[in-house]
């Protein structure tokens, strides 16, 4: 197989990369080593887009998050992404937190162009009663959001394949030659593709992929981030968050699109990068830490805890360049927890390097932003089958009919929400996999449907 670029890596950055080269007319593939998109760092994080008013003044973060904040309204409305405008409240508990939100965070909301304010006890209050009465105030950023990031890459993921980008799964990259004229990437089962350019973005992995043509430029290591989902009533408007530390940004309580909340995450330097364990340590800190800002979250019950990883970089900014080995590959790497919200100025920027260094590169004279509707009805659609999140039969259909369809349980959960509810999937799951085998009866490829179910951990 023969491609003009070939993006390495199927989460949020690579899925927003390849959703904007689809926009130009040229050959695109966006190659994943798991059985579906969505399988690394961005399937377990906070689910918030940012401003942008907390990254390094003048960083290149900062840069490419103010730039998705432009973006963000059309392709919401476009691919009808699940999306609320909430507000965050920075709490401050001491003077001393006033005086850092004064000095430091408001100065440089200022720098980065995001609108920002001090305001009063009273009005955090009015809109968040949870909060701690020990506040003295904090800072209200009226533009932080809540959305569905899985829901983010698939979409970016099925426009760009609507526009002749080619989704290829189950695509680990073993080896990178290079030649003159392209690069051929080897595939585990001893498949080769070709490319004349290749964008790293990788993940936990991009350091791997560029060690792969002898760059040795960076590292990469894991942040693990531990999540609680709680469905106990939190009487919050906004999203809030704690003054940060020189480590973490803290434990935040935000609500969520899903429904729920999320409250968390750790921030916990590891070695493992598959490494998504969750801990009772982690349970612990989360509730202490989180019970400075609302108390009563400390007797919240957990419905489900997760982990996430983040790709803490050797670099102290994001990495947005050319290999200083091979110029034709382009890296989009150390992508930390702004990810999500810096994806579509992340894909703006590496296309705009990418033509810099190929004037032939043009636009497409017709590009489709809209997904089509394909679903084939049948008369059990309304039939519910996760009663817990009133998720139909119909619904469960409609995402294996989609051109980036789930591979597994993990795959229909986040497409739908099922299995998410109270009872995590344990009256649901046996329905599920039989409409997943009613569906690929026909002899439709799906990474065997019993393998679904093997693994899942409830």
């Amino acid at each position: 197989m023969n491609y003009d670029v070939v993006v390495i890596g199927g989460g949020i950055v690579g899925s927003a990369i390849t959703h904007k080269l689809s926009t130009y007319d040229i050959e695109i593939a966006l190659i994943e080593k798991e059985p579906d998109l969505c399988e690394g760092i961005s399937k377990a994080n906070s689910a918030i887009i940012h401003t942008g008013f907390d990254a390094p003044a003048g960083s290149l973060e900062a840069e490419v998050i103010s730039h998705a904040n432009k973006l963000w309204p059309d392709i919401i409305k476009n691919h009808q992404l699940a999306f609320e405008k909430r507000g965050a409240v920075m709490v401050a508990t001491s003077e001393e937190e006033k005086h850092i939100i004064l000095d430091k965070y408001i100065m440089n909301a200022k720098a980065n162009g995001v609108d920002v304010k001090w305001i009063g006890k009273e009005e955090i209050l009015k809109n968040n009663p949870a909060v701690t009465r020990e506040i003295i105030g904090g800072l209200f950023i009226e533009g932080e959001s809540i959305i569905d990031p899985w829901e983010a890459v698939y979409k970016f993921a099925e426009v760009a394949e609507q526009n002749g980008a080619a989704i290829l799964l189950n695509k680990e990259v073993k080896q990178i030659k290079s030649s003159a004229q392209h690069f051929t990437l080897i595939i585990k089962n001893g498949e080769e593709i070709k490319s004349k350019y290749i964008i790293n973005a990788a993940g936990l992995y991009s350091d791997a992929i560029a060690s792969m043509i002898g760059d040795n430029s960076f590292t990469i290591t894991p942040r693990k981030g531990q999540f609680i989902v709680t469905k106990d009533k939190v009487d919050i408007k906004n999203i809030i968050l704690p003054v940060p530390s020189a480590k973490s940004k803290g434990k935040l309580i935000t609500p969520a699109v899903f429904k729920g909340h999320l409250l968390g995450p750790t921030a916990e330097d590891i070695d493992d990068k598959a490494d998504r364990s969750t801990t009772e340590e982690g349970f612990k800190e989360i509730r202490k830490e989180c019970a400075r800002l609302i108390p009563v979250s400390i007797n919240y019950t957990s419905v489900k805890q997760y982990a996430g990883l983040r790709a803490v970089c050797s670099e102290d900014d994001y990495i947005i360049r050319k290999s200083v080995v091979n110029p034709r590959m382009i890296h989009a790497a150390g992508i930390r927890s702004t990810g999500l919200s810096a994806s579509p100025g992340i894909a703006a920027y590496v296309a705009e390097v990418l033509i810099a260094d190929d004037a032939s590169i043009k636009k497409k004279e017709q590009w489709k932003a809209e997904l089509p509707q394909q679903m084939n009805t049948q008369t059990d659609d309304n039939e519910i089958i996760c009663l817990t999140r009133n998720i139909t039969k119909g619904e469960i259909r409609e995402v294996l009919q989609k051109s980036v369809s789930p591979a597994n349980l993990d795959g229909i959960k986040r497409r739908t929400t099922a299995l998410l509810g109270e009872c995590q999937g344990s009256c649901c799951i046996p329905k599920i996999i039989d409409i997943m085998e009613e569906f690929h009866s026909d002899g439709d490829p799906v990474k065997s449907v019993q393998d679904s179910f093997i693994g899942y951990k409830i």
